[in-house]
């Protein structure tokens, strides 16, 4: 029976990973079975991971084998051949439109030795829409701002109080109105005439005027006003949660495998 080469040739029935012991010399044995502990080592490494994979990693000191940051960086075409190869058969944006919409995309880096990566550095992926309709119209790798849905917040203000509406208030007006009227009716009243009186207090009923003062006004002061309750803002302001709103979350660096 053949040795096993590849990952891609192992089975999960032990009996076709070869060699047969019972018919195969023993040099096939063990060379089967130093290739089945490189086959261990591959997987060990990240062989097996397809290339373009996403992945957070619980650490920030080292990079683990055949994987490198997902940060946005420019790499050689040549030096990383299978991720470029990935890269392009996903399609590359332009230099413009990966810094625009799309740092989720790999981009055509300098057009002809570089390519540039996803970066995905402080962002969290979601799930592409893909015409379910809760994220409509998004395109795979392009960046999304930060948004919250519409609301509403109420105000719990306990130290702060308006007067009651349906409290009377006391007020009074100033002095500065203060004036006397005359007598109109004196000339046809023969006692006043008499008399030389020129005015009189009235009492009504009389059948007599009193002469008009004059258009004149009287300022009004409450105990509201004197007491500073009445005024034209309250001085509360709603205060804002920050810069974006964000779920509970762990920060891990993300790795893409090459």
């Amino acid at each position: 029976m053949a040795l096993v080469l590849t990952l891609a040739d192992c089975s999960t029935n032990p009996a076709l990973n070869g060699p047969d012991g019972s018919v195969d010399p023993p040099s096939m044995l063990d060379d089967q079975q130093r290739l089945a502990l490189s086959f261990i080592a591959q997987l060990r490494d990240g062989a097996g991971t397809p290339v373009g994979a996403l992945m957070a990693f619980a650490g920030t000191v080292g990079t683990p084998t055949g994987w490198i940051k997902a940060n946005g960086a420019l790499l050689s075409r040549t030096t990383y051949p299978a991720l470029f190869a990935y890269a392009s058969s996903q399609g590359l944006v332009t230099e413009a439109e990966w810094t625009a919409t799309s740092s989720g995309r790999f981009s055509v880096g300098d057009g002809s030795t570089t390519f540039r990566i996803p970066d995905t550095r402080g962002m969290f992926i979601r799930g592409l829409d893909e015409s379910r309709g809760l994220d409509a119209s998004r395109v795979v790798g392009t960046f999304q701002d930060q948004a919250n849905v519409s609301h509403s917040h109420g105000v719990n203000d306990p130290s702060h109080n308006h007067p009651d509406p349906g409290h009377i208030h006391q007020g009074g007006t100033s002095g500065s109105g203060d004036h006397t009227h005359g007598y109109a009716g004196w000339a046809s009243t023969g006692v006043l005439a008499a008399s030389g009186l020129t005015s009189a207090t009235v009492y009504a009923p009389t059948g007599a005027n009193t002469n008009p003062a004059g258009n004149h006004a009287h300022s009004f002061t409450t105990d509201l006003r004197a007491a500073n309750l009445w005024a034209t803002t309250t001085g509360i302001s709603i205060q804002s949660q920050g810069s974006e709103g964000h779920p509970r979350n762990l920060a891990y660096p993300m790795f893409i495998k090459y």
